[in-house]
């Protein structure tokens, strides 16, 4: 399969517009499986929704010039996270706009509200990760963001699985302590 992708993708830049076709039936299930480990139990964004998403992204970001595979989940998991974020900021601020209740009285028990809150948090933290290791933020992003397992990330990233494992732990621990450092 990743030899095909890449090929895909070689196709759609050389102007063949059936190539990305081919390619998003190739690769939508597999991005699907990913978007659903990340999605489950979420009362947002679907699954598919999600992958629907990222596609249009894809299509909408002018030429496709991706060289293989591993670059193409990595940006898929970019892109990922983006409309997961979008999606939450969209939200929260349809809910502050409701006027029979105000935000802070309707959402102070509202468990969905602190998931996005700190989902939220989250992804300033990893902006903030990103300048000064990009890579770390690149593994957290693939893992939270995206729902890769390690050996999907492992891919996406070009490293190997012990290596994403470990900076999937440092990442962990780094957003843990600027989260920390955020409330003090």
């Amino acid at each position: 399969m990743a030899g095909e992708v890449t090929l895909l993708l070689e196709r759609y830049r050389q102007g063949d517009t059936g190539a990305f076709n081919a390619l998003a039936e190739l690769i939508y299930p597999q991005l699907k499986v990913m978007a659903q480990r990340r999605t489950r139990g979420d009362g947002g964004l679907g699954a598919t929704m999600l992958v629907n998403e990222t596609f249009l992204k894809l299509l909408s970001g002018g030429e496709l010039k991706l060289e293989d595979r591993q670059q193409f989940f990595a940006l898929a998991a970019s892109i990922m996270r983006q409309i997961i974020v979008d999606e939450v900021r969209y939200v929260t601020a349809q809910k502050r706009s409701g006027s029979e209740h105000t935000f802070t009285d309707a959402k102070i028990a509202d468990p969905a509200h602190e998931e996005a809150e700190f989902l939220l948090q989250v992804d300033q933290l990893l902006e903030q990760l990103e300048r000064d290791d990009a890579q770390l933020a690149r593994v957290f992003e693939c893992h939270y963001f995206a729902g890769f397992t390690t050996a999907e990330s492992s891919e996406a990233l070009g490293i190997s699985a012990r290596s994403v494992e470990r900076l999937w732990a440092s990442a962990r621990e780094r957003i843990a302590e600027l989260m920390k450092d955020s409330t003090r």
